[in-house]
Order: structure tokens, then sequence, then C-alpha cells
């Protein structure tokens, strides 16, 4: 039984996230469909991070296993004929055994796009949050760090979700400007329901002058939401940009390969 491990791009506008549920149209469910039968044989995918629905990547990961002795510099070119064009299959390397997509991941990068556009856009409103306010970076960098660490981030979790635990890691939160374009960039180990999209739209309201930066930092040590009636932030604007794994891949199966196919090299 081979164990491959897959970079995935995909649009998230027609999907209903990236978890299988009946009936929908979701990420998992559609690979798993067109590489069973690619494939002919029962295919199961493992990601690295469950998307919500209209959140977009760039770097997902997934891994399956198979028995079928497609080489695997041809694997992403089989299953990227049989995948519908907003999915598709961006690098691909075979693993060890104990590789595991999301118990082996070390850390999740996302990034939050912003333009302060007061004009509507149906392209650029597809991958971002158009906004007609000037936003303080300055501000919502204040607030940001005070966010970085080990806390119980409950405040920033939707209803809906179940974990054993609302502690995480935030190693990083950043909000640059590049012209009218904010990114909000965020990493932690593992993210609750719906918090990388929360803290954004606490992040926006500071950015508006219409909260302190200490309001988030508060908003962590009693657990209570933000006083904004804001919810999330849209998810066009969120997108899974990376997934971290240790260098050396210690106990997860993780090694050099012999060969890497990457078709955007």
């Amino acid at each position: 039984m081979r164990n491959i491990k897959l970079t995935l791009e995909y649009d998230g506008t027609e999907f209903h996230g990236f978890q299988r549920q009946p009936r929908l149209r979701t990420v998992q469910g559609v690979l798993e469909e067109r590489f069973s039968r690619a494939l002919r044989e029962p295919i199961k995918v493992v990601g690295a991070g469950r998307t919500d629905a209209g959140v977009h990547a760039v770097g997902q990961v997934v891994n399956f296993r198979t028995t079928r002795p497609v080489p695997v510099e041809r694997v992403a070119d089989v299953l990227n004929a049989a995948l519908p064009p907003d999915v598709k299959v961006q690098a691909c390397e075979e693993v060890g055994e104990s590789f595991h997509a999301r118990r082996c991941a070390r850390s999740r990068i996302y990034r939050y796009t912003v333009i302060e556009w007061a004009t509507p856009s149906p392209i650029a409103g597809r991958y971002a949050l158009l906004v007609p306010d000037r936003l303080s970076v300055e501000r919502m960098s204040q607030a940001a760090e005070r966010l970085l660490g080990r806390h119980d981030f409950r405040a920033f979790q939707a209803s809906g979700s179940e974990t054993a635990t609302t502690e995480r890691t935030l190693l990083r939160l950043d909000c640059r400007r590049s012209g009218d374009r904010i990114a909000i960039t965020a990493e932690a180990d593992s993210f609750l329901y719906r918090m990388v999209r929360l803290i954004v739209s606490g992040l926006l309201v500071v950015g508006r002058s219409e909260l302190d930066p200490e309001a988030l930092a508060t908003a962590l040590r009693t657990g209570e939401r933000p006083p904004t009636r804001r919810g999330p932030a849209a998810a066009c604007g969120l997108c899974l940009a990376h997934v971290q794994y240790d260098d050396d891949g210690a106990g997860c199966g993780l090694r050099p390969p012999a060969v890497i196919y990457d078709p955007t090299k």
C-alpha cells in the first residue's frame, strides 16, 4: 500500500468547505469521488485543514493510500485530468506509511486579504474582502501583537464546533499594507472553528477605530466576544496558504523523496 501526499490549490467559492458532507459539494467529496474513479479503487482522503465554505487554498495538504502502481511523477497528471477546474494538484510525492496530513502538521498558515475599494468588483470580491474604509494597520498590528502565544481562544470560536480544548498557540499574526491591500497572516498549531475569520473581524473593527487595540486581549482574558455585533469576516478573503511540517518528518514518514512532481516549476 502506497501513501501519497498532495499539495492542492482550490477556489472555495463553489464548495461547502473541505470536509465531506451528505448531498453537498465539498473538496474532500470531489477528491474522493474523482480519485476513486481515476484509480479504479476506493480512495479516502485526509486533509491537513478543514477549510470553511467559501474559503480558498493554495497550500492545502492531503494524503491518501492506494495500491495502484502509477509512477509518482505521473500521479498529479492522472488526478488533475479527473478533477474539475476549481481544484487541482500542485505537487505530489510518495511518503512513508506513518505520514498523516493532519496529525503530522506542525502549523497552518492562513492569509486574509482586504482591499480598500468603495466600488464593488465581481472579480476582486471573489478572493478578497472589499471595504470602503481607510484602515489603520498600525492599530491592527498593535491588537494582533497582544494575541500571540498560547491562550484560550474560546472568545474567537464560532458555535457548532466540537473540540476537547479551546487552547491554541498563535505563532504569528501580521497585518501588512501594500497600497490599498492589507494582508493579514495567521499561523498557529491549529485553529478553532472560524477562529481566523473572527480574529480578522475584530482587527477590522480596531482598524476602523471603533475599538481600542486592547479590546481583543480583553476578550482573550474574559472569554467573551469583543463588544461588536459583527460576526466572522467574509469567507471569500481567506486562503489556506501553507501547512508546515518538521523538516526531518520525524515520526511522520516524511523523507527526501526521489522525485517531487511540481507542475508550477
